[in-house]
């Protein structure tokens, strides 16, 4: 789990003492609080540090809250931004907005309420951290199904076994019967038909079918979220594998993990 930084930036000494009094550290999951009086003295601590959250006024000498989040999302656009200031005009809350600042608070606040948003921050930074890893995850089990994905389509000399495992390879991926018959050098009737004889099924319904035996298996052996899953086995549209799913399995995917994990 990364370590998680927050930076202070404030021209006023004590209301920096004070947020520093207010936060929870333990309870928000910061490993570490650095704290800057203006604009240059903010940039000079995101050049030597890794900044996971920043915490800043909007009024302040030498360069404004506003400008800093500017020259923030496009040095360190990972960076959580947001505002804590006294100004209540739609001036600045429209320039937040479209700086795309994750909140913005008016003082006097309570230590209750930058305790929750700074939480909400972190947690933010950590589901996207964590959606990276699924896709990462996702990423590495469909190579490890592939191996030497060439070679083992080419020594294939039956069409149907060629084509059984090009589908296996590339299951996140739009499968066309037409592209597949090409492949093959046969027509789509023609390449149709001889799955049909070897699994009683035409070239579609195998296809279907081994996006339902691969995404019930990610469902039982990977933590991936169904969204995922669903990316992972060639469904742009959620909704329809949703359908698709429980048409197989009776369940949706999300109560077949459920269950299967009692």
């Amino acid at each position: 789990m990364n370590k998680m930084t927050l930076l202070i930036v404030d021209d006023e000494i004590y209301a920096i003492q004070g947020l520093l009094e207010d936060i929870n550290q333990e309870w928000i999951g910061l490993d570490k609080i650095l704290t800057a009086n203006c604009y240059t003295q903010a940039l000079n601590v995101f050049l030597e540090n890794r900044i996971d959250i920043l915490l800043c006024d909007i009024e302040m000498p030498f360069g404004s809250g506003l400008e800093l989040v500017e020259w923030v999302k496009k040095q360190s656009p990972e960076t959580v931004c947001i505002f804590l200031t006294c100004h209540d005009e739609f001036s600045f809350a429209n320039r937040a907005i479209k700086l795309q600042c994750f909140d913005y608070i008016l003082k006097p606040v309570s230590a209750e309420v930058v305790n929750d948003v700074l939480k909400r921050g972190i947690e933010k930074i950590r589901e996207k951290d964590k959606e990276q890893v699924y896709r990462e995850y996702g990423k590495i089990y469909f190579e490890n199904i592939s191996g030497t994905e060439q070679a083992e389509i080419e020594a294939g000399s039956d069409a149907v076994e060629k084509i059984e495992k090009f589908i296996t390879l590339h299951l996140d991926e739009e499968l066309y019967v037409d592209l597949l018959a090409k492949m093959v050098f046969l027509s789509s009737a023609h390449l149709s038909r001889l799955f049909k004889k070897k699994h009683g099924m035409g070239l579609n319904d195998y296809i279907t079918g081994q996006r339902m035996k691969v995404a019930k298996e990610m469902v039982e052996t990977t933590d991936l979220s169904i969204s995922m899953i669903s990316s992972c086995v060639g469904f742009s549209n959620y909704s329809y594998f949703i359908k698709l799913f429980k048409k197989t399995y009776h369940k949706t995917p999300r109560e077949y993990r459920l269950e299967y994990k009692k």
